[in-house]
């Protein structure tokens, strides 16, 4: 420690001259501020050697009697402690080091506690995981309202569990109720939500932050407690009876569980796994809460499921540098502009508002903008609610967002997002008007999803700024966007759309132009297969079981209802006239397509009912069973089962996805594997389409597609998989 007097005359020293992470200084009064700011990284996580610095600075704190109050802030914008050094977990040798780490940390954070002076934990931005552990072990925690600050143990997202004390402070901090979805599923909250619920003592606005710290610790030392100061939520009457009636906890547990086994299907064993750990911990000594921790974490680190939601962790954060993007300079985006005030135009124009930037949202008719513009207040509203956001906050990005029917402003624009019909006349003339509207050096983007980018593009002068920029529906909620490169596209567009992504926190493919892009074509195969094998079933609902049982969200007839049937069958018909035979369209949906031209209303959907209710269409019953009388399908074998049904649905996509890697569309597995779990939500604890395959051999998904393929020539393993 380093002693010096500022001019004032107030005594200021300096701990741990050696710090990577945690910069000290005793400031006037006893106050010690530490910012929290990792050298080495561009964002704070906590390492096994971060910890032991810490705990070396406690100790120093605990030796040094001039420290009346500790007040913690970070000294990285935009992130206070993002959580643990998950780049640790590569080099650990198995669960027993894991638990070990975990037991370090539950120590420290102890440490932390039992200070006997009040600490307060300063929080803007990313607070997650580890990050929030450290600050519930602090006395008092206040957020700011900056919308990138987030209180949230995603832990479980990575196939593991709080580690370092989370499972035992929430539930104290929270009440059970709130704590077990917050843990169970990884649910972040903003400032607002979490004063809301107890979790921090108080927001305020970013400004205000570092001074309302100071202002606390020094009330706390001259009254000896911040009671007066903040008016804690109350729980509800049912909360406080479940905590503290042991049959009616026993009963809140057994339906937690019963939900996390409905929607997991039993491949996730870290939400499981956390259950066990809240039902030994909570209303005991923490110790026990902490061994109940470090064995699950033990447990949890050597399991496949956390290695394969590992690896998807890294392939998302390895996905935010692409190399063919390395070096490439762009600007930042301050002004844009949405085409199309639809439901994805509308959610792509407040994506961009959301993020501070000013958005034309133009269509052709005012009220097409009065619907677009009502829906995007929806959707703040409920922000609002929800106390995602502030009033201020909702009032900001609503006006960034800017009406217009034609393309005055646009000059100014740095990137314009085309979201309109899908028709590629009206989309080419839409993009020479763009182009006489805009700069020259506007990047335009189109979110067409069943149209080639180049033939978009053609005619329209410097088709060089051109892009795809495919969002995925609902845009505010999927993660993934596919982003089109053209043989034409330069770097710096390309590398412009790739940056807009990662602003609006997206993960993103670079993918190149192709029929039906990456996504859409891996998918056709398996949607058109659910076609086929409505023809061959007994129990139609057998099809989506086997899908859902496999780990994909949902079936393929439940998907096609979500898309939308005529949506359906204009993305089939794309892609059969691009891609021959193997996309050859089951003849069922011709002849259900002939039967809603007579009864439209009868044939909206495969499925009608809800729940376990849900049951085929009659309508589509009717063009099974005519169909089968024509005789124009000819059943290859006997009733398919279950490990059939799967083989024929996953099988294909990983035969197009050897396919696109042959052509190029993408530049590695990886980036099928990617797409597939954040586009389509394929089963992440399998690692996605190549991952799988890999683990299952290639050689005998081959050997399997051989024997289907008889009588089903669409089946056939192409080269490029032979080839793997």
């Amino acid at each position: 420690m380093t002693t010096a007097v500022d001019d004032v005359g107030s005594t200021t020293s300096t701990f741990l001259l050696d710090a990577v992470m945690w910069h000290s200084e005793l400031c006037g009064g006893g106050i010690l501020k530490v910012r929290i700011d990792r050298r080495d990284k561009s964002a704070n996580a906590l390492s096994k050697g971060m910890l032991e610095e810490l705990e070396r600075l406690i100790a120093e704190i605990r030796r040094d009697a001039a420290v009346r109050g500790v007040m913690f802030l970070s000294g990285k914008s935009g992130s206070f402690i993002v959580g643990a050094d998950v780049t640790e977990m590569k080099t650990m040798s198995g669960g027993a080091e894991a638990a070990e780490l975990s037991k370090l940390g539950q120590r420290v954070f102890e440490l932390l506690e039992t200070l006997h002076m009040p600490t307060v934990a300063l929080i803007s931005g990313a607070c997650l995981g580890g990050g929030l552990e450290f600050a519930m072990s602090c006395r008092y925690r206040i957020a700011d309202d900056h919308a990138k600050t987030l209180l949230g143990l995603p832990e479980v997202k990575l196939g593991l569990i709080p580690g370092w004390g989370g499972t035992v402070r929430l539930p104290k901090l929270v009440g059970l109720i709130e704590a077990l979805p917050m843990i169970l599923t990884g649910r972040m909250l903003s400032g607002r939500q979490a004063r809301s619920k107890g979790l921090v003592h108080d927001m305020v606005p970013v400004e205000a932050l570092p001074f309302v710290g100071e202002d606390l610790l020094r009330a706390v030392i001259k009254l000896g407690t911040a009671s007066t100061l903040f008016k804690r939520p109350k729980r509800s009457l049912m909360a406080r009876l479940t905590e503290s009636i042991p049959p009616l906890r026993n009963f809140a547990f057994r339906k937690a569980e019963g939900k996390v086994r409905h929607e997991t299907k039993g491949n996730y064993p870290a939400p499981l796994a956390a259950i066990e750990v809240l039902r030994a911990g909570f209303r005991q000594p923490m110790s026990l809460g902490f061994a109940a921790e470090s064995a699950a974490i033990e447990r949890l680190a050597d399991a496949p499921v956390t290695r394969e939601c590992l690896r998807l962790f890294f392939l998302q954060e390895n996905a935010k540098n692409p190399v063919e993007l390395a070096d490439i300079a762009t600007k930042p985006i301050s002004n844009a502009a949405v085409l199309g005030a639809g439901a994805m135009g509308a959610g792509i124009a407040l994506l961009l508002a959301q993020k501070g930037i000013w958005t034309r949202l133009k269509d052709i008719k005012p009220e097409f903008l009065a619907k677009g513009i009502a829906t995007a207040r929806k959707w703040v509203k409920s922000d609002v609610q929800r106390k995602k956001l502030t009033p201020l906050q909702a009032c900001d990005t609503l006006d960034r967002l800017r009406p217009t029917t034609d393309f005055s402003g646009f000059k100014q624009t740095d990137l314009v997002i085309e979201a309109i019909v899908e028709s590629l006349p009206i989309k080419q003339q839409v993009f020479r008007e763009l182009a006489e509207a805009t700069s020259p050096t506007t990047v335009l983007a189109t979110n067409t999803s069943s149209l080639l980018v180049t033939e978009i593009a053609d005619g329209v002068p410097h088709p060089e700024r051109i892009v795809g920029l495919h969002f995925f529906n609902p845009p505010l909620q999927m993660p993934l966007v596919e982003v089109i490169r053209t043989d034409q596209t330069s770097p710096a567009a390309l590398a412009t759309a790739f940056a807009l992504t990662q602003r609006l926190g997206k993960t993103a493919v670079i993918v190149k132009d192709c029929p039906g892009f990456l996504v859409n074509r891996l998918l056709a195969p398996y949607m058109n297969e659910a076609g086929w094998l409505l023809l061959e079933v007994s129990d139609p609902l057998e099809i989506d079981r086997a899908a859902v049982a496999f780990g994909l969200p949902m079936g393929p007839l439940e998907l096609t209802d979500l898309i939308g049937l005529e949506v359906a069958q204009h993305v089939a018909a794309n892609m059969h006239a691009a891609y021959g035979d193997r996309m050859l369209p089951a003849p069922l949906w011709a002849a259900f397509k002939e039967l809603a031209a007579n009864d439209p209303k009868a044939a909206k959907s495969l499925l009608v009912g809800r729940g376990s209710k849900k049951k085929l269409n009659p309508a589509v019953r009717r063009a099974i069973d005519k169909v089968r009388q024509s005789g124009e399908y000819s059943v290859p074998g006997g009733t398919p089962t279950r490990e059939e049904l799967t083989q024929r649905m996953i099988f294909p996509i990983i035969n197009e996805a050897a396919r696109c890697l042959a052509e190029g569309v993408v530049s590695k597995p990886e980036d099928i594997d990617l797409a597939m779990v954040f586009g389509t939500g394929f089963a992440p604890f399998r690692g996605g389409p190549m991952r799988y395959a890999e683990s299952l051999g290639f050689a005998k998904i081959v050997e399997i597609l051989e024997k289907l393929a008889n009588g089903r020539p669409r089946l056939t393993p192409s080269d490029a998989l032979k080839r793997l």
